[in-house]
């Protein structure tokens, strides 16, 4: 079911970006989110939360020369010992073994994630900045909070226990030039959060979200000029980011963005 490296028959996937930038997007998406436990497998990177039984695990990726039916076989099992009632099943470009991805869905998978990987130049216009719209960088708690309430109300992203601890770490990775978040404001409102990393000169724009009474408002836009313009400030070269096919991926599109890869998650049920 892998698609390659362009989008709907766009070839643009071999444009030619430093090998880091591709070695970054693999990596970008396969780190557990804060919360979930990295659970070991020889052929898979697992996780789950475990304060929150019911939410899916997590399988970020795979990587086997066996059979794919013996894979499955094999990782539902381990997924059913560890108590998983769902996994939510990522597939990259680089993704093995070859044909695991279309047994996952005949096992009765649905499909929850369908993304473009793009990437474009950091230097270069950024989109214009809509009236009554505004981006503050996250430096306090009151910014903090509008970001954790923002993802657990768009991706019922956990909510962290320790907001003290969340504050501190958000900080130090500013104060370190590791990453930034900022947000997104219409009207005096908080409507939206994304971040930026910096990393071997490449930024991964990650976790834009925006509320759904203030989409198509230039929030999203107005969030990517600000984080262009933090990683052009940290002297980064290329930005990466994955999008929906449906959503944010036209408007990167438009903003000299181009196809390196793909991604899709499938929702799969865990039989008792």
């Amino acid at each position: 079911m892998s698609t390659g490296g362009g989008v709907d028959g766009d070839s643009s996937g071999d444009a030619p970006f430093p090998a880091n930038v591709l070695h970054a997007m693999t990596r970008h998406g396969v780190v557990p989110a804060r919360g979930y436990v990295t659970l070991t497998h020889d052929e898979a990177l697992v996780s789950h939360h475990p304060d929150e039984p019911e939410r899916p695990f997590v399988v970020h990726w795979t990587h086997s020369e066996r059979e794919p039916a013996d894979v499955l076989a094999d990782l539902t099992a381990y997924l059913r010992a560890r108590g998983a009632r769902s996994a939510e099943w990522w597939f990259r470009d680089d993704s093995t073994p070859e044909g695991l991805e279309e047994l996952v869905v005949a096992a009765g998978a649905t499909t929850v994630e369908d993304q473009v990987c793009v990437a474009r130049a950091v230097e270069g216009s950024v989109p214009p900045i809509a009236p009554g719209v505004r981006v503050t960088l996250v430096r306090d708690a009151e910014g903090l909070e509008a970001v954790v309430r923002i993802g657990a109300e768009v991706f019922d992203d956990p909510v962290p226990p320790d907001p003290d601890a969340h504050l501190a770490e958000v900080l130090d990775d500013l104060d370190a030039a590791r990453s930034a978040w900022v947000v997104g404001w219409v009207d005096g409102e908080p409507v939206g959060r994304a971040s930026v990393g910096f990393e071997w000169q490449v930024a991964p724009l990650v976790g834009a979200a925006v509320l759904p009474h203030a989409r198509r408002r230039g929030v999203y836009a107005a969030m990517l000029a600000a984080r262009l313009d933090l990683a052009a400030t940290a002297r980064c070269h290329t930005a990466i980011t994955k999008a929906r096919r449906t959503a944010s991926l036209p408007l990167l599109l438009r903003e000299g963005f181009v196809p390196i890869g793909t991604e899709r998650a499938h929702l799969l049920p865990i039989a008792s």
